[in-house]
């Protein structure tokens, strides 16, 4: 789902990582967007939104590719995942280091 810039902010606070800047966001899926943030030491993160979020990367390979049509194609691979630490603010989120 799309998220306004506000509500962006607040799902990061529930992150603790109000400090990122936005780089781009994308729609991959209907119900799922993908927002790309960096910090201050220049480390790349992902945040991943979905209507419904039915992910394990626990057991799935740290490898995401998600291609929007013939002009949108990002490839990275996950560095580790961010723990929430407000659940009330990051429901049906996932936020990755890449």
């Amino acid at each position: 789902m799309y998220l306004s810039e506000e509500e962006r902010k607040e799902i990061l606070k529930g992150y603790a990582k109000e400090d990122l800047a936005e780089v781009a966001h994308y729609q991959v899926e209907p119900d799922t967007w993908v927002y790309l943030f960096c910090d201050s030491e220049d480390r790349k993160f992902v945040l991943i939104v979905a209507d419904y979020l039915d992910l394990n990367f626990d057991h799935f390979p740290q490898l995401l590719r998600f291609n929007n049509g013939e002009y949108h194609k990002i490839d990275f691979v996950l560095q580790g995942k961010i723990s929430s630490q407000d659940a009330g603010k990051t429901a049906n989120t996932a936020l990755f280091e890449y």
